[in-house]
């Protein structure tokens, strides 16, 4: 594991996330007591079948931090793992996991994605109340496809937003069109804090052999960009997380959320 640090037409461009769940996770299901309470999945949060959310309420006398989480392509909102989720609550956290289109691989489906986002955020905060949800301590998260959904609204000028937290971030397919989206543009001086872990290693959307599009060098643009702005401090990439004993991509998650926001005394 190396940490790096600083404390078109649709038919013819293709995004592509890639199904990226390179490494063994267990999913919430049915079965698992976490969710027989406190626990409402399947929750609207507009008119289409794909725009529900599942929600993970921590037990809390007061308003609780939120985590969202967004899913790499071909996954669903069961892909995070029960651990995590656990681990977020004991620490008074929620977790919402919401879902959009299931993959995204072009510039019109991403496009959906962000309107879908924008929904899906308004809809927690008309009803942060009925949940127990701190709206001005939320954290921004997902994988892949789920950091191309998150990216604009994570990025609005919102002391609310108070960390991004991204595995395998911005895979080298939506760089291939800078005149329809370049994510470093959405970068301010007012971003929040991010944290970055990637699987491989840079340069992996090169390897001759096992070329990856979810390149750290990517991820290391934006840490740059961050260090032009005078925020390099906000800024943190962990990389190659698959050649060790701990690829778990959510590893980093709880010690990052309790650095950024406060939770309930």
């Amino acid at each position: 594991m190396k940490r790096f640090s600083s404390v078109l037409a649709s038919t013819l461009f293709l995004i592509s996330c890639g199904s990226d769940d390179n490494q063994p996770s267990e999913t919430v299901d049915g079965s698992d007591p976490l969710t027989k309470s406190l626990v409402e999945l399947g929750a609207a949060y507009g008119t289409e079948s794909r725009q529900f959310l599942d929600i993970y309420k921590a037990e809390s006398q007061c308003a609780t931090p939120i985590y969202f989480d967004a899913h790499f392509n071909g996954g669903s909102t069961t892909s995070i793992s029960s651990e995590i989720i656990a681990d977020l609550n004991a620490e008074g956290i929620t977790v919402i996991s919401w879902e959009s289109l299931t993959s995204v691989n072009t510039p019109e489906e991403v496009e959906t994605g962000w309107s879908d986002a924008e929904l899906m955020f308004q809809w927690v905060i008309d009803n942060a109340k009925t949940y127990n949800l701190d709206i001005s301590n939320i954290i921004i998260g997902g994988s892949s496809r789920g950091s191309i959904l998150s990216w604009v609204y994570g990025h609005r000028p919102n002391t609310n937003i108070k960390g991004l937290y991204f595995y395998n971030a911005l895979p080298s397919t939506v760089w291939a069109d800078p005149s329809w989206w370049l994510p470093t543009e959405n970068v301010t001086a007012e971003s929040p804090p991010i944290y970055f872990v990637y699987n491989r290693e840079p340069g992996s959307s090169n390897n001759t052999t096992n070329p990856d599009i979810h390149d750290p060098n990517n991820g290391i643009t934006i840490v740059t960009h961050f260090e032009n702005l005078g925020i390099g401090d906000r800024a943190t990439l962990v990389h190659s997380i698959g050649e060790t004993d701990n690829n778990d991509r959510y590893q980093f998650l709880v010690d990052f959320a309790l650095s950024v926001i406060e939770t309930c005394p």
